[in-house]
């Protein structure tokens, strides 16, 4: 039995097309904007990834860092076990759960930039897959992290 991790861990290059897609577009759109607007993403111009997808909306006056889960993916249904998430905030997560993402979320914030993670789903008996996960800041503005994408696909 492989043991359980509950951290996302931090990877140097992507691997996956759909997510290298992913990236190369949010660095086209990083050059009209610091970081890019909310309304340059259409879910729809990436299909294969949209059941693969998280968009959090980050809740700027939280004392620590939270988000509300405005659309979750089937398969992070799926494989995480995350039934009827949509509409609730990581803070509303058990601890460990919410300390998983709130990581990931704040590394994306801090930064202002994208992050590349790798790891496995958490308590969930799926243990045995490996995620590559590219996690990409979005801003109403241009000049404040308010949204961040979670997009993933499984390791070969």
């Amino acid at each position: 039995m492989l043991h359980e991790d509950p951290r996302w861990h931090s990877k140097g290059e992507l691997e996956n097309p759909e997510l290298l897609d992913l990236l190369k577009r949010w660095q086209e759109w990083a050059r009209m904007e610091s970081i890019p607007l909310r309304s340059r993403f259409d879910p729809v111009d990436f299909p294969r990834l949209l059941p693969w997808m998280i968009l959090g909306e980050i809740l700027a006056d939280a004392p620590q860092f939270d988000a509300r889960m405005r659309y979750v993916g089937s398969e992070i249904v799926h494989y995480f076990k995350s039934e009827n998430l949509t509409g609730k905030l990581v803070s509303d997560l058990p601890p460990i759960f919410a300390r998983r993402w709130s990581d990931v979320g704040k590394s994306v914030v801090t930064a202002c930039s994208p992050q590349i993670f790798e790891g496995r789903p958490f308590m969930v008996d799926k243990a045995f897959v490996l995620f590559e996960m590219l996690t990409v800041p979005l801003s109403k503005s241009g000049h404040a992290v308010d949204f961040i994408i979670v997009a993933m696909t499984i390791s070969r």
